[in-house]
């Protein structure tokens, strides 16, 4: 049954347990990405981890999390989204903590994989919730706005946890949070899941949508390429003398940086060509990667940093609004949203190999060339699927979120 649209005071005050379970959600689903350049650093200073092993602890838990959610979401028509994020929360609280008193190294990969699974568990979770809802485009842009700010509060103070827990004082941190959520994550009850004898209708592969394949690449070289750089932003930091509190105050502020970015792609989105919106974002992309890793100064870093969040932020909308050109279902959203998160496991493996046996400028000079990579040989094929002039779509979440 359709319903009149709510004013936004309305719509929060009618949903505001799930909305803040949302933004918690995800937050915790973000966290594991965004503060990786920090549990990077905690690894290798705290438990001797070389580089390319530290890199594919990271690449094991973001992978993790997305074979999660891959996994789950065969079966996201069956499960209760309540159950499964804070099942997937308590999960993430009990491997952080492990990871704080772990030494081994198998041990922290077998750790770092449960603690990605329990945050794609959430993650999942979250995205069933929001579609439950009448306007999930308003659900959404609230929820990601609520975690934005809960990031940006964590990014800050997560640096000055080894001061008062030891160099692996980070996941104690994150322990901690995961588990203190779980009684907002209750905010998902409002969401029962699908209805029962109602099976999912039949569609097509998401591969065979014209236009795909050139999507999916050029968005699996921007999340390779950008994980090669990025990951190892903290360590590019400490090697050219910064102090770790000034890493970590550009890292954090970084996060915030990044609402010029999807700020941008709002107010843009109806003046400003696709193509070029997406040729801007990515190249924009690999000159961030390039800025981070060949960074000499506290300015240079910190411009590296905020381009990266700008431009990054700024194509991620871009890429959703093609994919929901091309596929108005939204699988193809949500497929490029886990090939996003495959992409982000790989390079940072790949950056860690990169770090120890090249050297730390190496992986913003590989990370640019495979973002270029994708523009010059993914583009193409999806300039040919997109319409020769259409009202882009990428900032009307956003549009309608604060409207």
């Amino acid at each position: 049954m359709n319903r009149p649209p709510l004013h936004f005071a309305q719509f929060a005050a009618r949903h505001w347990a799930l909305l803040l379970a949302m933004s918690f959600g995800s937050t915790l689903a973000h966290i594991a990405t965004t503060g990786m350049p920090l549990q990077v650093g905690a690894l290798m200073d705290g438990t001797a981890r070389t580089a390319s092993e530290a890199g594919l602890y990271a690449f094991v838990e973001v992978g993790s999390l997305a074979l999660g959610m891959i996994l789950l979401s065969l079966l996201v028509a069956r499960i209760r989204p309540v159950r499964v994020a804070i099942a997937g929360a308590v999960l993430a609280s009990l491997a952080y903590t492990g990871l704080y008193f772990a030494r081994e190294f198998w041990i922290q990969l077998a750790l770092g994989g449960f603690a990605g699974l329990g945050f794609g568990m959430v993650y999942s979770a979250n995205i069933a919730a929001g579609a439950s809802v009448d306007d999930a485009d308003r659900a959404y842009g609230i929820g990601f706005g609520g975690s934005l700010l809960l990031v940006v509060s964590i990014m800050t103070l997560l640096p000055f946890t080894s001061t008062r827990f030891g160099l692996l004082g980070i996941f104690a941190c994150l322990a901690g949070f995961s588990l203190i959520s779980t009684p907002v994550l209750c905010g998902f009850k409002e969401a029962s899941g699908v209805r029962k004898g109602e099976p999912p209708p039949k569609r097509r592969a998401v591969w065979r949508t014209e236009g795909a394949a050139g999507l999916i690449f050029s968005w699996a070289a921007f999340s390779t390429g950008t994980a090669m750089a990025y990951v190892f932003a903290e360590r590019i930091g400490k090697n050219i003398h910064l102090l770790s509190t000034d890493v970590g105050l550009v890292l954090s502020s970084g996060v915030f940086v990044g609402l010029l970015g999807t700020t941008s792609a709002a107010l843009f989105s109806q003046r400003l060509n696709r193509r070029v919106a997406l040729v801007v974002g990515l190249a924009g992309s690999a000159l961030a990667c390039f800025l981070i890793g060949h960074a000499t100064s506290l300015l240079l870093f910190a411009l590296g940093i905020w381009l990266f969040w700008i431009f990054t932020m700024f194509l991620y909308c871009y890429l959703l609004g093609s994919a929901a050109i091309l596929d108005d279902s939204g699988r193809l959203g949500t497929f490029g949203s886990g090939t996003e998160r495959l992409g982000y496991a790989v390079g940072s493996w790949i950056g860690g190999l990169l770090a120890q046996h090249v050297s730390y400028s190496s992986t913003g000079t590989f990370g640019c060339a495979v973002c270029l990579l994708g523009l010059i040989l993914g583009y193409p094929t999806l300039f040919r699927a997109l319409p020769r002039r259409d009202s882009s779509s990428a900032g009307a979440a956003t549009n309608q979120a604060i409207s």
